[in-house]
């Protein structure tokens, strides 16, 4: 799966998750409290969602605060998580 259609899917599922959203949400848009609002049941939701959806298995020690910072951060770590 190449970073476009991870980006697509990343895209998709944060603003399914999303509370309210003003605008468009990109890459660099914050999920917490300073953003999108997204708790942490929230950011679970769409941990389990994205490896639903994309077969790419996402190990609980790799998923940190930075990693669930932006909808960026997480099609990093899904790229990341593929290759290994």
């Amino acid at each position: 799966m190449d970073r476009e259609e991870l980006s697509r899917i990343v895209l998709e599922v944060v603003q399914s998750h999303a509370q309210d959203v003003q605008g468009v949400v990109g890459e660099e848009t914050p999920l917490g409290a300073d953003g999108l609002g997204i708790d942490s049941i929230g950011c679970l939701d769409i941990v389990l969602e994205l490896e639903r959806r994309t077969g790419i298995t996402l190990r609980d020690e790799g998923i940190t605060a930075e990693t669930l910072a932006t909808p960026g951060s997480l099609i990093g770590h899904l790229e990341q998580s593929s290759r290994q």
